[in-house]
Order: C-alpha cells, then structure tokens, then sequence
C-alpha cells in the first residue's frame, strides 16, 4: 500500500521498428489521478477546410491489434499511413513529455449518414521517419455516446471529440509531433457503408490536446523490482523441413485495385510436453478490400489445433473456417467446425448469421 497508485512507463524517442529487443524509457510513480504533475496543453489547427478521403486500405501498416512480441506485430514506418492522411504538425523545440490519453476536436462536414475519424499521433525524426505514438478512432453515427446511433445528416457540420489511447512518451527537440487524419483504419476498423465519401476537415475548429507530463514536480523515480518467474516447463519444438509463412504479407493487386493481408499469428507449431502431449496449432488470418469500395471488405480465419498422445493411441483435431463479409445493411458471417478422432469425422457443422450493422 505504500506503493503509488499509478505506475507507468515514459519510452523515450525511438526510430520505427515492427519489433524492438528493448526500448528505453522509465518508470514513474504517481499518487493520484488526474496527476497534479500534467497539465493538458492545447495545439490549435490551422489553414483552410480539407478533404479527407482515405483510400480503404489505409491501416495496413497498423500493427497487429494484440502484439505478442513477434517480429511483425508492431506498426512500422507511418510515411505511408500518414501520405492517405491529412496531417498537422508542430515543432518540438524544447524537450517534452506526455502521460495519459490525448484528445482530439474535430470540425468535421459530412455528406453521408455514416463514417468514421481516425486520428494518428506519430513522433517525426529529423530524417523524417515517422513513429506511432498512439490513436484513436470515432464511429460518427456514435458521436453522442457509444449507446446512441445517430446517422449524421448529410451536409451539417459538427464538432466531435474523442481520445486516443492512453501513452508515455518523450518527443526530443527537433523532432516534429505530427497528428494524421485519415476516413479509414483497414482491418483494425470495419468500414462503414458510403464511407468512402469521406468528409472534409475545418481547422479552424480542429485541435489537439496532449497531456503534458512535467518531470521537474514529479516524485522520485519509481524503480521496479526485477520480475520473478517460475523454472520453464521443458517444453520440446521440433525442427520441421518446411518454410515458414510470413507473419505479414500485404499482396496488391494493381488492377483490381485490390489489397490482401494475411497475417501468421505465430500461436502455433509443434509443442511436446513433458508429459507426452504433442500440441499442434496452426492459423492464418486473411483480410481484403478493394482501395474504393468499403462493401468489399472481407475476412477469413482458417485455425486447426490437434492434440496427439502416440502412447495412448489418441489424436484429437479441430478446425474451424469463419469469413465475415457485410452488405449496405448486415454483417454476414459463415462459420464451419470439424471435429475428429484421427482421420474419422465425429462431428460437422456450418452455419450463416447476419448481423444488423445499426446495432
């Protein structure tokens, strides 16, 4: 209990990776929150109204939505996310720090009855090289609470405002705070119906806000013991002849205009226990979009886990094949599961939903 409340982590700048052997930052302590040490400091916008109309496969190059630490889960260099954007930048002249959620008002016009607004934080390097810091993403029809669906009447204008992921984070002098507007998040985020209108940007009533961390008040250091962790179990994987799969692998289709991601999560492969169970899993995950259309998203996960004890005479698989498609007005989703004993079939099924997307 004599503990602070809140311990968090500050990384330091560091250049874009889709994965890091360690980064550097530290730990602080905070004994309240909201923390008398930051302090919300406002960037106003600037510049004349802009369109905003990200083509559909904007998000690709987000990162995986759980990172387990594999080498492609995080987001790479933004360059590319941030040019289907409209993106604002600030200086840094002096050394900054932030802790907690930063927020974003939106002057937005639409002309559809649905979309949504993603906002990017990047940290841009003098080379130019851009790192996600945080993001965040509003479903319009969702503006006045997560509870209401409420279209947007085509032609108004209206403020939104909503926060991006919680962060620590420290941008050096002379690098550049960059916020990137974009209409789309493919597959993080599934388009809506006529999004792909987009809609256009007021900076006169656009802002950022940022929570900023003032390490001159703060208490000392919060030093974290070393983590303790059990003996390993002993765990065997065995060396296979075949290549692995890309963990990550964008595939365009110039034209079609189409682009597919399939993505390895990496759970799988042999595992042999102590005890004599061979563990086998194998997954892939594929989504697709057409660049100008957000009805064609598509997605499908094809997942197999086989439990095998040799000296008992037993193998036991499951596999399971599900798509997610949509229409103007349904999530449709078909799944399939197979169960078997061996090479025997004990049970099959498969079957079709639809899911009003107003809900």
């Amino acid at each position: 209990m004599g503990e602070p409340k809140l311990r968090a982590w500050i990384s330091e700048s560091h250049p874009p990776a889709t994965v890091y052997p360690e980064l550097a930052g530290r730990w602080v302590g905070v004994a309240s929150w909201p923390s008398p040490q930051v302090t919300p400091m406002t960037y106003a916008f600037g510049g004349a109204p802009r369109p905003v109309r990200s083509p559909q496969q904007t998000g690709l190059d987000a990162g995986r939505f759980f990172p387990f630490g594999n080498d492609a889960d995080l987001p790479p260099d933004q360059r590319d996310e941030d040019a289907k954007s409209v993106c604002f930048e600030f200086e840094v002249p002096d050394r900054l720090e932030i802790l907690g959620r930063p927020g974003v008002t939106l002057r937005l016009t639409l002309d559809t009855p649905r979309g949504q607004a993603v906002a990017r934080l990047c940290d841009v390097a003098p080379d130019g090289s851009s790192t996600l810091v945080t993001r965040g993403v509003l479903n319009l029809s969702a503006r006045h609470g997560r509870d209401r669906n409420e279209p947007w009447q085509p032609g108004t204008t209206q403020d939104v405002t909503f926060e991006l992921n919680g962060i620590g984070h420290s941008f050096p002098a002379g690098h550049r705070i960059r916020l990137a507007v974009s209409s789309a998040y493919w597959p993080w985020i599934w388009p809506q119906p006529g999004s792909e209108a987009g809609f256009t940007l007021d900076p006169a009533g656009s802002s950022l806000t940022l929570p900023m961390w003032n390490p001159d008040s703060a208490e000392p250091p919060y030093v974290c013991d070393e983590p303790e962790q059990s003996e390993p179990l002993g765990v065997v994987q065995p060396e296979t002849l075949e290549e692995p799969r890309p963990e990550r692998l964008v595939v365009r289709d110039v034209a079609r205009g189409t682009w597919r991601l399939e993505v390895d999560p990496r759970y799988g492969g042999t595992r042999i226990y102590p005890d004599g169970l061979e563990f086998s899993e194998d997954a892939l995950e594929t989504y697709e979009i057409d660049e100008r259309d957000p009805l064609s998203a598509r997605t499908r996960s094809d997942w197999s886990i086989r439990l095998h004890r040799p000296e008992l005479g037993w193998d036991a698989r499951v596999e399971t094949h599900s798509t997610i498609t949509c229409d103007a007005d349904d999530f449709i989703t078909s799944d399939e599961v197979i169960c078997r004993d061996g090479e025997e079939v004990l049970f099959h099924r498969t079957w079709e939903k639809r899911i009003p997307l107003s809900l």
